[in-house]
């Protein structure tokens, strides 16, 4: 499980010409194989008239489990699939897939072309999207009284310190009671180092508790 991963944040699609080849790249993200393949379905439903329906998915479960596929749909092997793939990973996007509508023209392009081609055609496809980065966080819940509550906010927000501006975090939620709740989403592997930073600021008054891996947020 990777604490943090770049995927893409919505559907996207480009396309060029080549020799009188029209292809078309097919951005979207996804979390599972089925996604994948009901997006490729889809795509393969948008454009019924086209030659080949090349695509390519990188995705990485939770549980660190990595799955890479790819299909040349009848181009020559590895002129198609693996450029798609290669698209993918080179600009290190997790639970992506793309698919490389090609309407073919009528000239051939030889391998390497065709190998530039749809490459080219996955990574306009793919900078059609908007990335994201998804962060696996803790939550942490900090209890303060007030008077320490000013100091504690300052802390967080002010930049003032370098690890608190290093650090992967956000602010969730304040709840003013007898005392004042600060719940915190930390990016795993920067909670330890902004609790410690904050029992030093309070003297060690303030009461942490941290549930671990609660899930993720967008960045």
């Amino acid at each position: 499980m990777k604490d943090i991963y770049v995927t893409l944040k919505s559907c996207g699609e480009a396309e060029f010409e080549e020799k009188k080849s029209r292809f078309i790249g097919c951005a979207a993200p996804v979390s599972t194989e089925e996604e994948a393949l009901a997006f490729i379905k889809d795509v393969k439903n948008k454009y019924k008239k086209a030659r080949h329906y090349v695509y390519a998915y990188n995705l990485c479960s939770e549980d660190g489990v990595v799955i890479s596929r790819y299909s040349d749909d009848g181009e020559p092997q590895g002129t198609a699939g693996v450029p798609c793939l290669n698209a993918i990973q080179s600009q290190h996007i997790e639970n992506a897939v793309v698919v490389v509508v090609r309407y073919f023209g009528g000239i051939l392009l030889g391998a390497s072309g065709l190998t530039r081609a749809y490459r080219k055609a996955a990574a306009i496809g793919i900078g059609a999207c908007e990335t994201v980065k998804k962060v696996l966080y803790d939550e942490v819940f900090v209890s303060v009284d007030y008077q320490l509550y000013n100091s504690v906010k300052y802390l967080l927000n002010s930049g003032t310190n370098e690890d608190i501006v290093a650090s992967e975090f956000r602010i969730v939620e304040e709840t003013f009671a007898d005392d004042v709740l600060i719940t915190l989403h930390i990016a795993v592997g920067n909670t330890g180092k902004i609790c410690q930073i904050l029992q030093e600021c309070t003297q060690g008054k303030a009461e942490i508790v941290i549930d671990e891996k609660k899930g993720r947020y967008t960045v």
